[in-house]
C-alpha cells in the first residue's frame, strides 16, 4: 500500500509516537510495580509487628494459646487484602490459621526459622494457601524471644492489583496516543490549510525555484513585508546598488528610501517602466504590491538598466543611417539623371553615352564586389548606407577583398553584427571629423568561419587617448565628443560578452585598429 508524502509523514510520526508512549508505558508500570511491592512489604511488615507486639496476643501465647486464632480474626476484618495470619511458638507450633484443622498443628517449613532467631523479614515463598508474599516477626516478651507472627499475601492478589494498574496505565496510554494521533492529523490538516494547501517538500522546492531564478534575474530586485522590513534581494541589486545582505531585516526607508513603497502598499499603486535616476544610473523601475488572499502583505520593486532600450534605440539609429544613406543615393541618382537630361538637351548624344555607361559600370562593378562578399542583406545595406555616407567625411570606406559573411550564420544575428559594424564606423568616421588629414581611409574586415566571425575596422585619424583605451567599452566612457555618447561601444562589449567573444584593441600615434570576434555558441 502506497502512501501520499503527507499520510507517509503522519504514518511515521505515529508509529514512532506508538514507540515512545509504549517505551513510556513499560517504564511507568514497571515503576509502578516497584512500587506496590515495595508497599506491600512495608504494609505486611507494619502489620505484622502490630501484631507481634499485641499484649494480649503475647499474653496468650504464654497461656491459653486456644483463644489465640479468636484475636486474630479481628485483624482480617480491618485489613481485607490480608490472605493468612499465622502465629506461631517458638516450638513450631500453629496457633492461628484460617483453616481450623491446621491450628496446633506444627510449621513445618523453615522460612520462619530465622524470625525465631530474632530477624525480621519479607519473602515470597509457598504456605499452606498458595505461593504468598510473607512477612516474619518475632514475638519477644521481656526479650526473650517466645515465637513469631507471620502475615501473609497470595501472590494472585496481589498480581490483580498488577493488573489492575497495568489496565489503568495502558488505557491512559493508549487514550494519549489515539489523542495524540487526531491532534497530529488535525494540526497536519490546518499546518497545510495555512500553507495553502502545499506540501513542506513542495514548499521547500518552491522555494528553492524561486529563490534560483531571482538570484539569476539580469534584474535588480528587492522585496518587503507590509512592516517594510526588507526580506529578499538578488545578487543584481547588491551589484547596482552597492549593498550587501546586512540591509535584509532592516527597514526600507532607512537604507533603501529610492522607492515610494509606502505608496505602493497602502494605495496599493503598481508602477511601470517608470524612469528613475539613482545614483547616477539611468533605470527602468517596475513596483507592485504583493498579495495574499486579495490582501497586501508586502510589495516588490524590480530595477533594469537602459540597456535593453538603449539596444533597440543604437539598432534603430543604424536602420535610420542606412534609409538615410539610401534616401542620398537616391538623390545623388536623381543629380546624375539631371545630368543626363541635359546632355540630351544639348544634344550631346555621344556624351550623354558615355557619361551612363561609365557611371552604370561603376555601379555594377561596386554592387558586384559587395554582393559576391557580403550575403547578408543587412550587412550589405548598412555597408552600402555607410559607404555613401562617408562621402560627407571626404572619407573612402574599403572592404578588402578577402572579406566573406554568408547570407546565415546562426545563431549570430544579424542585428548584432549591424550594430557592431556601425558603431566602429561612426567611430572612425567623428575620429576624421575631428582631424583635419587628406586620406581619410577606413578598412573593414569581415571573415567568417565555421566557428565565429571577425570583424576588423581601421583607420589612420590617430590613436585613441591612454585613459580613454581602458574604459572604452564601460557605459558612459566615450571616444567622441557632446552628449548622449558613451552607449554604442557598451553595447558592442555586451553583444561581445554574449557570444563568448573577444575584443583586441590596437592604438598607435597614426593608426587605430579594433577587433571584434563573436563566437557561434550553442548555449
Amino acid at each position: 500500500m502506497k502512501f501520499k508524502p503527507a499520510n507517509r509523514i503522519i504514518v511515521i510520526l505515529a508509529v514512532l509516537m506508538l514507540v515512545v508512549y509504549t517505551l513510556m508505558a513499560f517504564f511507568v508500570i514497571t515503576q509502578e510495580f516497584h512500587h506496590i511491592d515495595s508497599t506491600y512489604n512495608t504494609n505486611l511488615l507494619n502489620i505484622t509487628n502490630i501484631i507481634a507486639t499485641d499484649e494480649e496476643i503475647i499474653a496468650q501465647l504464654q497461656g491459653n494459646q486456644t483463644t489465640i486464632n479468636q484475636m486474630v480474626e479481628s485483624y482480617y476484618d480491618d485489613v481485607p487484602l490480608l490472605s493468612l495470619i499465622e502465629i506461631v511458638s517458638v516450638d513450631k507450633i500453629r496457633y492461628s490459621h484460617v483453616e481450623e484443622s491446621l491450628i496446633s498443628s506444627p510449621y513445618e517449613q523453615d522460612d520462619v526459622n530465622r524470625a525465631l532467631q530474632g530477624e525480621t523479614y519479607v519473602l515470597t515463598d509457598s504456605s499452606s494457601l498458595g505461593e504468598s508474599r510473607k512477612a516474619f516477626v518475632p514475638i519477644v516478651d521481656d526479650d526473650t524471644i517466645i515465637g513469631a507472627a507471620i502475615v501473609e499475601v497470595l501472590i494472585e492478589d496481589i498480581n490483580q492489583v498488577k493488573l489492575h494498574t497495568v489496565l489503568v496505565y495502558s488505557s491512559g496510554f493508549g487514550v494519549g496516543f489515539v489523542i495524540s494521533v487526531v491532534g497530529l492529523i488535525w494540526l497536519s490538516k490546518r499546518y497545510i490549510s495555512e500553507l495553502l494547501g502545499f506540501r513542506p517538500d513542495e514548499i521547500a522546492l518552491l522555494y528553492s525555484e524561486n529563490k534560483s531564478v531571482i538570484e539569476q534575474l539580469n534584474e535588480a530586485l528587492i522585496s518587503i513585508d507590509k512592516d517594510y522590513i526588507i526580506t529578499t534581494i538578488n545578487p543584481m541589486l547588491k551589484s547596482m546598488f552597492h549593498v550587501s545582505d546586512d540591509i535584509v531585516g532592516l527597514n526600507v526607508k532607512d537604507v533603501f528610501p529610492y522607492v515610494d513603497f509606502q505608496e505602493i502598499i497602502e494605495r496599493e499603486t503598481h508602477v511601470l517602466n517608470k524612469y528613475k535616476k539613482i545614483q547616477d544610473l539611468k533605470l527602468l523601475m517596475n513596483a507592485f504590491p504583493l498579495y495574499q488572499n486579495n490582501e497586501v502583505i508586502g510589495a516588490t520593486a524590480i530595477f533594469r538598466t537602459h540597456l535593453e532600450v538603449d539596444s533597440l534605440i543604437d539598432q534603430i539609429k543604424g536602420y535610420q543611417q542606412i534609409a538615410e544613406a539610401l534616401r542620398s543615393q537616391k538623390h545623388e541618382f536623381q543629380n546624375k539623371l539631371h545630368v543626363v537630361l541635359g546632355l540630351i538637351k544639348m544634344k550631346d548624344y555621344q556624351q550623354a553615352e558615355n557619361y551612363i555607361m561609365e557611371r552604370v559600370y561603376t555601379t555594377n562593378l561596386a554592387s558586384d564586389y559587395y554582393t559576391s562578399r557580403l550575403k547578408d542583406d543587412k550587412v550589405l545595406a548598412l555597408f552600402v548606407g555607410k559607404e555613401i555616407q562617408s562621402k560627407e567625411y571626404n572619407a573612402t570606406l574599403l572592404l578588402t577583398s578577402d572579406s566573406y559573411l554568408g547570407k546565415k550564420h546562426s545563431p549570430i544575428s544579424s542585428d548584432d553584427i549591424v550594430l557592431v559594424l556601425g558603431n566602429l564606423i561612426d567611430n572612425s568616421f567623428e575620429a576624421y571629423a575631428a582631424r583635419d588629414i587628406e586620406s581619410k581611409r577606413i578598412v573593414v574586415d569581415i571573415i567568417e568561419d565555421d566557428d565565429m566571425i571577425k570583424m576588423t575596422v581601421i583607420d589612420q585619424a590617430g590613436g585613441i587617448a591612454s585613459e580613454v583605451l581602458d574604459k572604452m567599452f564601460e557605459r558612459g566612457v566615450s571616444t567622441k565628443q557632446g552628449t548622449s555618447r558613451g552607449t554604442g561601444l557598451s553595447l558592442v562589449n555586451e553583444i561581445v560578452l554574449l557570444y563568448q567573444g573577444s575584443k583586441n584593441i590596437k592604438s598607435s600615434a597614426k593608426e587605430t585598429k579594433i577587433e571584434i570576434i563573436l563566437m557561434k555558441v550553442t548555449e
